[in-house]
């Protein structure tokens, strides 16, 4: 078995957007078979929030840092833990529905749900779990080392609690709140993931003032090479 995982789902034009109001639309110009001497593509989002993608500061804060304000090494996960906290329906998962302790040294937690198994419904996009403000601010005062946070569902916003949602990206975002801004990334493969990860990169398309990007994301299974 590999020891190596992909934690993004593929990008196609039937990838799902938040509210089902969003499409990657892909067109090929130039194709071989017409004649032509090589291959070439046109891709179209009509949001760069689409896909497997990554929340700035940028994206909530007019002073926020965007995808070109980070160091290279900020891309890189050392610490990673994953949370099983099962999900089948919209709410509002908070602190207190963990079952286990975060490590103080996690950089990246992964919140695993389930709901990935819904990708493919309307159940996916209308009635998706979400995330709660006040777990946000918890995490920030109480783990210092957390800079990312990634879950498979389609929003930190649920669509049942839209309002709540704006809150809760302020909360995890805000480049003046406690310790280090935590990354949103949404819409993650988890559905395969049955091991602890050692290690991840996040790649995003590196866009000049960018709010956000959809993101690659490897994961590294094993640590003994």
């Amino acid at each position: 078995m590999s020891n190596y995982i992909l934690l993004s789902h593929i990008l196609n034009v039937a990838t799902p957007s938040y509210g089902n109001r969003d499409k990657l639309i892909i067109k090929q110009p130039f194709r071989i078979v017409d004649g032509k001497s090589a291959n070439s593509s046109k891709w179209i989002f009509t949001n760069n929030h689409l896909g497997t993608h990554i929340d700035m500061p940028y994206h909530f804060f007019q002073n926020g840092k965007t995808i070109t304000d980070y160091s290279p090494e900020k891309w890189f996960f050392h610490n990673i833990q994953v949370i099983n906290i099962p999900c089948n329906h919209a709410k509002l998962l908070n602190y207190n529905d963990f079952d286990c302790k975060i490590n103080s040294e996690t950089d990246f937690l992964l919140i695993k749900t389930g709901y990935g198994k819904y990708r493919n419904t309307d159940k996916y996009l209308n009635d998706n779990p979400g995330i709660s403000p006040l777990f946000g601010l918890w995490l920030r005062e109480n783990y210092k080392n957390i800079r990312a946070v990634g879950f498979d569902f389609i929003s930190l916003t649920s669509w049942k609690f839209r309002d709540i949602g704006k809150e809760a990206h302020r909360a995890f975002l805000d480049p003046y709140g406690k310790n280090f801004p935590i990354w949103i990334i949404e819409d993650m493969k988890l559905t395969h993931l049955k091991e602890d990860i050692k290690k991840i990169i996040v790649a995003p398309l590196l866009v000049e003032k960018s709010n956000g990007s959809p993101v690659t994301i490897f994961g590294y299974l094993n640590d003994s090479e």
